[in-house]
């Protein structure tokens, strides 16, 4: 069995991307230590950008988690509109191959090294005409990691995405919550409960909210210091490890 993670969140700007740049640099770092290995990263499909961009994930991905990945080899589909990958490939006038996409995952999963792979939004964004982002986790076989907000309206969203990956026959490896503004706030430890009470799911804990992008290679190698200690310190990684 391939190991990995399948990492989704619940809505968009959820800081999946931000979590995921973070998980990566803290699980490369453990995986180069013990098993001397090392994490590649793949983001299948990404809108509202060019390749390049400060703000495209594919760029935050490689400059975020620091395992050495060129942005090229990372992302296989980008488009420029804002919108979910079906329609923003048919505004462009162009079509997701959809074989080609899944025969990539494959191909990435059977190549040396874990496979940590951040999906597009949420898990009913549809990617093609017939195809959503939870068809591609199905067709690839990875448990699914979700990244979902700590506050009001959070319990609901992210039991919706459970309940929706395991009609789909996915395996809900995990949910990290992400972007408090006040660890002490009562409704942060009530709303996890909940979470785990009625989805029989396990958080592997949480994380503040981080948007900021650094601007020279220096900055993101202290924002890697930084972040790879908040992930040790607050999500449990021996349970993320599992997967790797």
């Amino acid at each position: 069995m391939s190991k990995g993670l399948f990492v989704t969140g619940t809505d968009t700007d959820v800081g999946k991307t931000w979590v995921t740049s973070a998980l990566a640099a803290a699980i490369n770092r453990r995986l180069r230590g013990v098993k001397q290995q090392t994490l590649r990263l793949w983001k299948p499909v990404q809108s509202g950008v060019r390749m390049g961009e400060a703000q495209a994930d594919s760029y935050r991905l490689v400059q975020g988690s620091g395992v050495g990945q060129q942005e090229s080899d990372t992302v296989t589909i980008t488009l420029e509109a804002p919108l979910a990958p079906w329609m923003a490939a048919k505004r462009e006038g162009k079509t997701i191959d959809w074989k080609a996409l899944v025969q990539e995952g494959h191909r990435r999963l059977q190549a040396d090294g874990p496979l940590l792979i951040e999906g597009a939004g949420g898990l009913i964004v549809p990617l093609t005409e017939r195809h959503l982002v939870a068809d591609l986790a199905a067709a690839l076989g990875l448990p699914v990691l979700i990244i979902a907000r700590p506050k009001l309206g959070t319990v609901n969203h992210t039991l919706l995405t459970v309940e929706y990956a395991r009609q789909r026959g996915l395996q809900v490896a995990g949910v990290i919550m992400n972007g408090y503004e006040d660890e002490h706030d009562p409704g942060l430890a009530e709303n996890r409960r909940m979470i785990e009470t009625f989805g029989q799911v396990r958080v592997w804990g949480m994380l503040p909210w981080n948007g900021e992008s650094p601007q020279t290679d220096a900055g993101w190698s202290a924002w890697r210091e930084l972040w790879v200690e908040t992930v040790e310190h607050r999500i449990d990684m021996q349970a993320v490890m599992e997967y790797f």
